[in-house]
């Protein structure tokens, strides 16, 4: 099975602090922001296995932009990434409640 290098943009990196931060500071549950966090890197470890796999998203704007969508394994959350080479690149995070297809 091909591995793919994850790499995360600074912009989807803003987005998982925005999360992280509002779970840390505004709900204050630091057990919240553990879990996502953990979440957020187990889901990369996946990500890295099975990138090449998944289909490009159902969405025809994120599909005509080449995005595939990858949900977090165990919360609601969802990493928008394309292939390029040996590297799967996430470009952003959302919450699943989020309209994220009207957002870009």
């Amino acid at each position: 099975m091909k591995e793919y290098k994850v790499t995360i943009t600074p912009e989807a990196l803003e987005d998982l602090n925005r999360y992280l931060s509002y779970l840390l500071f505004v709900k204050k549950s630091e057990q919240a922001y553990n879990a996502v966090l953990e979440d957020y890197y187990d889901t990369i470890d996946e990500l890295s296995r099975v990138a090449g796999s998944l289909h490009l998203s159902s969405d025809p704007e994120l599909s005509r932009r080449g995005l595939k969508e990858m949900f977090f394994i165990r919360h609601r959350y969802v990493m928008l990434y394309y292939i390029g080479g040996d590297e799967a690149v996430v470009v952003y995070i959302f919450h699943t409640l989020e309209d994220y297809r009207n957002k870009l």
